[in-house]
């Protein structure tokens, strides 16, 4: 059976959103903004035409 209270000590509360901010640079935001255009087809690759 489960022991709640030896459950409750080994828990580890998820980050923040404030934590989350400072560890996401504006770099990455900029990477995963162009990753899901170029996902979605709004954006062309340079140097290939959009079919």
């Amino acid at each position: 059976m489960i022991d709640f209270n030896e459950e409750l000590k080994k828990y580890k509360p998820v980050l923040g959103v404030e934590e989350l901010q400072d560890g996401v640079s504006g770099n990455d935001v900029k990477d995963i903004m162009e990753l899901l255009q170029h996902l979605s087809g709004k954006v062309v690759a340079p140097g290939k035409e959009k079919e």
